[in-house]
């Protein structure tokens, strides 16, 4: 028996490892941007499992009739609803692979924000040097207060880090469930939203997009800052006001920003937040690093594997709690 899993609109750095890793018993057919919905109805509707890139249209997997699971490899999945997932009917997964990539670099967003990096790196290239620098500029994160918004995977990380690494402070904020005890992790307080803005001296926002993230970050969040506050995101860039955080950057309310995810993406090179100089943007590309591709990869075939057994799947996101049967499997 010989099984066909679909790969549509691949990310480039996993077709060759994917069909490297191919096992027996398995075809991988790649379908590249730019395929006809067309066409990609046509293969998914003879596909057993569908590893998927970004931005399927819902008709595709819709036709996908006989498909047993659908695996993304990202840590969104686009522009379909929870909803319309569940609806399919079997179980839809993300990849929760990325938590170390995508801690370590906010972790490195926090640092290059307090030492100031960009600016000192100007400041070299015309001539200056420690004494041409404004020295209460500067922080160090030892015993500084880090708010973490959202506490899962990323979150925790984060925290681990700064405060076993560092000598940070830990508080958090998350209306989820938390499935391990914080006391397990670090010595953290779980604070209000109004409380963990105050109280930062870095916020780190760790939240994915959904109705009660959206803008959760605004103009009088913003307001409750410290002057010497820095703020970083590696979560969505919706979960921000940017507007309100441009004005609050603008107008030095708060230090700094570290921003690894935008409103609109790609973000535009017109964006005011590209002149100001106490921000550091780098390109959604917190979780990228070829550990995590590789991870990614053995992930796919762990939890196509996991379905065919009749288990649950790592990472599922739909309402599916078991493997569909696989009575008529080809």
């Amino acid at each position: 028996m010989s099984y066909k899993v679909l790969f549509l609109n691949p990310l480039k750095d996993y077709i060759d490892g994917l069909e490297r890793s191919t096992p027996a018993g398995f075809e991988l057919t790649v379908l590249h941007v730019g395929t006809s919905v067309q066409h990609m109805c046509q293969e998914a509707a003879e596909a057993d499992f569908i590893i998927s890139g970004i931005d399927i249209p819902e008709e595709v997997f819709r036709a996908a009739d006989q498909a047993k699971f659908i695996q993304y490899m990202s840590s969104g999945y686009g522009q379909l609803s929870e909803e319309v997932l569940n609806d399919l009917g079997i179980p839809v997964a993300q990849m929760k692979t990325h938590s170390i990539s995508v801690a370590e670099h906010a972790v490195t967003l926090i640092l290059t924000l307090l030492r100031r990096i960009p600016a000192s790196t100007v400041a070299l290239r015309e001539g200056k040097w420690r004494q041409d620098l404004q020295e209460a500029s500067y922080s160090e994160l030892y015993g500084k207060t880090v708010g973490i918004v959202g506490l899962g995977n990323i979150g925790r990380w984060v925290g681990k880090v700064v405060h076993h690494g560092f000598g940070a402070n830990v508080i958090f904020y998350d209306n989820a469930e938390i499935p391990l005890t914080v006391s397990e992790l670090i010595s953290a307080k779980q604070v209000s939203l109004d409380e963990l803005m105050r109280e930062s001296d870095i916020v780190c926002v760790n939240l994915p997009l959904n109705a009660e993230s959206q803008r959760l970050i605004c103009r009088e969040e913003l307001a409750k800052m410290k002057q010497r506050g820095v703020l970083v995101n590696v979560g969505r860039g919706e979960v921000i006001d940017e507007e309100a955080l441009i004005e609050v950057l603008r107008d030095g309310r708060i230090a700094g920003a570290g921003l690894d995810v935008f409103q609109s993406e790609p973000l535009s090179l017109n964006s005011e937040l590209l002149t100001l100089d106490s921000v550091v943007c780098t390109p959604h590309m917190a979780g990228v690093g070829w550990e995590n591709v590789q991870r990614r990869i053995e992930t796919v075939w762990e939890n196509i594997h996991a379905v065919l057994r009749g288990e649950i799947p790592r990472g599922v996101i739909t309402q599916t709690k078991r493997a569909p049967s696989l009575d008529n499997a080809r």
